[in-house]
């Protein structure tokens, strides 16, 4: 009888525990599966137990090509206390200051007047958050809490400031950090949580007003941190020694458009909160390099004499004869305040001395719409398409009236403008085999490479290397406007620029300043780097290029041998061999007027009137050829007439 009740009583325990354990399930199963949406809804609109939280995204670094940070967020935290979730305990308020520096009297006092959570503005170190989360573990304190600051750190400093640009209150200000704000940022993700009766938060990830983050990218730049910090160094010494403006170097990489570095000054801390600039003319974020238009002088005249090789109009054997002065229309154009004339030179020897007139001789026989065309197809008016905030256009006058005039001074780097960047890129295509160069300076976008822009050619392989050849004169030629800059053990090709700008209060170019500028190879045979520098108005008493872009051209030349490990290309015992055409040529008792290698020569030079194209009937277009010129003879030295309208502004 007794174990029959006891079977009963089991048979009705169990199944009043399967009952309970069903409705229990069932009741469950009604809260998150058939009723949860409108218990959510009903909790949401209560705002009693369900919270949102927003999940901020990390902003991604922008690196070198190497990897090392050119900006990147810092790794600390700012502390938060409710102090009303925390024990009030003087030995909690001790142990919280130690691991945070703050003074335990200070929590103390808060504690007994605060009504609202208390955030702190020093930032707190990794070490010292680790220390923290032990205090808030140790003495379970939920009113501790930690979180980013939000800050973002420049290793490189005033080196690259203005280009990788600078934070300010969380938003972009300028340079990659704006132009390049929509890889960088990220999105921001929202969690939704419930609070526990003890205020404990529990995330529900899998709510659908759950939006999960999402990261910014990393930037990978092709620039070298190194190369980066050197060309500033450099630039900011050629400035700050001239008195100049401003300046600008760039290193590129021929083969590719790579920016290795692209440096400007004046420049600014970006770890440093910027004061707005007062009476400036400019923002203290302004960089040179792609804001800026600027007359090239004459660096231009190796792509002048590029292109009229490359058209047949001009041989590597020709002769010319300098007289000074070159008659344009109306307009008297001269060629060197110092030596007055360069008599009769080749176009090697008319790029090592550099002679305006021979340029300008270069242009007017190539002829105005293909000279036109020809520096359209080399990107100079174009912006550089980096995706920076401000990039200039290079400015070209298409309507004006005086044509050959314009044509003329266009051979020589003058009546034209055009960013650094832009130029720097057009001299790099002679590097490439004469195919244009497109820069780039973003190698990665997160995980995906950007590619590099294939170019169209823009003169003939054999013309790029004549002129590439021709240019180690400028440095090897002890007639050189570069002798100074030789860098023992390494042939390098090289030209000076000295253009002279418009005075825009009175019209004319007198008081207008300079630029100073110098465009090298290195090394000059196949080179691996293009460096550019320019010295915007230097008041210091010198203003040409050899003298004041040289040396800088010199120090940057130097760390990108080191950098790139060049070996050298001749023997560093001995002098690099120079070209033929710059070896001490033999004197000329009756100079002569050479315009083609069949001229026969005169007793005495007339002056030389252009009124249109200078291509006489007997200077048919000759098939294209590349071969080294003979020695040339010596110049004869004159002085400069002087006339109202005359144009003496290159060298």
């Amino acid at each position: 009888m007794s174990h029959s009740a006891d079977r009963k009583r089991i048979k009705l325990l169990t199944g009043v525990s399967s009952f309970m354990f069903v409705a229990a399930g069932v009741s469950q199963a009604r809260v998150h599966i058939f009723d949860r949406d409108e218990i959510i809804d009903r909790a949401t609109k209560t705002d009693r137990f369900v919270v949102s939280r927003t999940e901020f995204a990390k902003r991604g670094s922008v690196l070198d090509r190497e990897g090392r940070a050119l900006a990147q967020d810092e790794d600390t935290r700012y502390l938060t206390v409710m102090f009303d979730k925390v024990p009030r305990s003087a030995a909690f308020y001790m142990d919280l200051a130690a691991a945070t520096g703050i003074p335990a009297t200070e929590f103390a006092t808060l504690a007994e007047t605060a009504r609202a959570p208390v955030d702190w503005r020093k930032p707190i170190s990794p070490t010292q958050a680790s220390l923290v989360q032990d205090v808030k573990t140790r003495w379970r304190a939920d009113g501790v809490g930690l979180s980013r600051s939000g800050r973002r750190s420049y290793p490189l400093g005033e080196a690259s400031a203005s280009l990788v640009g600078y934070m300010r209150d969380k938003a972009p200000q300028a340079g990659i950090e704006l132009g390049l704000n929509s890889h960088l940022s990220g999105t921001n993700g929202k969690i939704v949580g419930i609070v526990d009766r003890e205020g404990n938060y529990l995330p529900m990830r899998l709510d659908r007003q759950t939006v999960r983050r999402k990261d910014g990218k990393n930037l990978t730049l092709t620039i070298d941190a190194e190369l980066q910090q050197s060309a500033t160094e450099a630039v900011k010494h050629a400035v700050d020694l001239h008195k100049a403006d401003q300046g600008v170097a760039i290193v590129m990489d021929p083969r590719t458009g790579d920016i290795l570095a692209m440096a400007s000054w004046p420049s600014f801390d970006p770890n440093r909160p910027i004061e707005p600039a007062k009476g400036q003319k400019r923002t203290p974020e302004f960089n040179s390099a792609y804001m800026s238009a600027l007359e090239p002088g004459s660096t231009f005249k190796i792509l002048s004499l590029a292109k009229a090789l490359d058209e047949g109009v001009v041989q590597p054997n020709e002769d010319y004869y300098c007289r000074g002065t070159m008659t344009v229309g109306k307009t008297t154009i001269a060629c060197d305040r110092e030596h007055g004339s360069h008599g009769l030179i080749d176009p090697q020897m008319a790029i090592a001395r550099s002679c305006n007139l021979a340029a300008a001789t270069w242009a007017m026989r190539v002829g105005q719409d293909d000279f036109y065309k020809f520096m359209r197809q080399t990107g100079l008016f174009e912006k550089p398409g980096l995706g920076l905030p401000r990039e200039s256009i290079g400015l070209y006058n298409e309507k004006e009236y005086a044509k050959q005039l314009q044509l003329a001074s266009n051979g020589f780097g003058q009546s034209l403008n055009a960013t650094p960047l832009a130029l720097c890129a057009a001299f790099a295509s002679l590097a490439n085999e004469g195919k244009r160069v497109h820069p780039r300076l973003v190698a990665k976008i997160g995980e995906m490479p950007t590619p590099v822009t294939p170019g169209s050619q823009v003169v003939s392989p054999e013309a790029a290397q004549t002129v590439l050849h021709m240019m180690r004169s400028v440095l090897e030629s002890d007639r050189g406007t570069g002798k100074s800059l030789r860098i023992p053990g390494y042939a390098i090709g090289g030209k000076t620029g000295t253009a002279q700008k418009k005075n825009f209060d009175t019209g004319s170019m007198k008081g207008g300043g300079y630029v100073s500028n110098f465009i090298g190879f290195v090394p000059a045979e196949k080179p691996e780097a293009v460096v550019l520098v320019m010295v915007d108005n230097p008041k210091g008493g010198s203003y040409y290029g050899s003298t004041v872009a040289g040396p800088a051209f010199r120090s940057i030349a130097q760390s990108v041998i080191r950098r790139l490990r060049i070996p050298p290309t001749v023997a560093i015992s001995d002098p690099a061999p120079a070209p033929r055409s710059a070896e001490k040529p033999k004197p000329v008792v009756k100079p002569a007027i050479a315009p083609t290698a069949k001229a026969k020569p005169k007793p005495k030079a007339p002056a030389v009137t252009v009124k249109a194209k200078p291509v006489a009937k007997s200077l048919a277009k000759p098939a294209k050829r590349v071969v080294q010129g003979p020695p040339a003879p010596a110049a004869k030295k004159r002085t400069t007439p002087k006339d109202d309208k005359q144009v003496n502004r290159n060298r």
